[in-house]
């Protein structure tokens, strides 16, 4: 008997929730107990008495989204430079190792081989 009361009063309050479909934010939902009204959270967590709530709670975490949003692309876009700034290192000490790297054996082969000649 609950069950069919209660579903017929959500039929009903549904009708006159539907009447403001932009207000409420997408993915949340209308619950109707008796007299009282609750609006359900596309989670099925958090749940508000008022429509004004629902509208200042969403409000808030799209806010929040936006805001780790950008904290994400900045991070992102700080990695991406470290990077850049690691291979543009590498580079220049590949350049300069390779200048060193190719005196020291010269220098060693010639030593070895002077020193080398001189003993021999």
């Amino acid at each position: 008997k609950d069950l069919f009361v209660d579903d017929s009063g959500k039929e009903e309050k549904k009708k006159t929730a539907n009447e403001t479909p932009a207000s409420l934010p997408p993915g949340w939902t209308v619950e109707v107990r008796g007299r009282s009204t609750a609006y359900v959270s596309p989670d099925g967590m958090t749940h508000f008495s008022t429509l004004a709530k629902v509208q200042r709670y969403h409000k808030q975490q799209m806010a929040l989204a936006e805001r780790f949003q950008q904290q994400q692309q900045r991070h992102a876009e700080a990695k991406k430079r470290e990077k850049e700034k690691e291979a543009l290192e590498q580079k220049q000490k590949q350049r300069q190792g390779g200048a060193s790297g190719g005196e020291p054996p010269a220098a060693k082969g010639g030593n070895g081989s002077g020193g080398g000649g001189g003993e021999a």
